[in-house]
């Protein structure tokens, strides 16, 4: 990345300079993914495949030395599992901040959910529920207007002295 930074000379002003460099950046961040981590999908279902056949050749019989390192190597498979996992979730957030929400029943059912588990439908004061919204209402308020009300205190004035 300082290398890709540090290369990139570009003239003109400087938002346009950051802007050149940012996505030049990006072009090699792009290329860096590819090489490292190629397609998690395919490379977890690859892993998965291969730890399954062991475990048939285990069921037969006991497996081999060699059978056993690469049966260790393969163990890389929760490794693989989790970066794929954590691709799909980042994929997610990306679509809907992108798009937004989808007026699908999935989330109307979340905003309704979130709406009943913001409401105050009962308040327990002095040993019972109080039920009623209008008395609800005014126990939140009289709550409220007391936490904050102003209190008399005497303060100490500071009207002799100059500043």
């Amino acid at each position: 990345m300082k290398e890709c930074w540090l290369s990139q000379q570009q003239s003109g002003w400087g938002g346009f300079v950051l802007k050149e460099k940012i996505k030049k950046l990006k072009e090699r961040l792009k290329t860096w993914n590819k090489d490292q981590f190629r397609d998690t999908f395919k490379k977890y279902k690859k892993i998965e495949g291969e730890l399954n056949q062991l475990e048939v050749n285990l069921a037969n019989r006991q497996l081999s030395l060699q059978q056993m390192i690469i049966k260790k190597q393969l163990q890389d498979l929760w490794i693989a599992t989790q970066s794929h996992e954590s691709l799909l979730r980042q994929k997610a957030r990306v679509t809907w901040v992108k798009e937004g929400d989808c007026n699908s029943r999935f989330s109307h059912l979340l905003v309704n959910a979130s709406r009943r588990n913001n409401n105050l439908n009962r308040v327990w004061i002095n040993e019972a529920w109080i039920e009623e919204p209008v008395r609800v209402k005014e126990v939140a308020r009289l709550f409220f207007l007391h936490r904050f009300q102003k209190t008399d205190q005497h303060r100490p004035r500071l009207d002799s002295i100059r500043f």
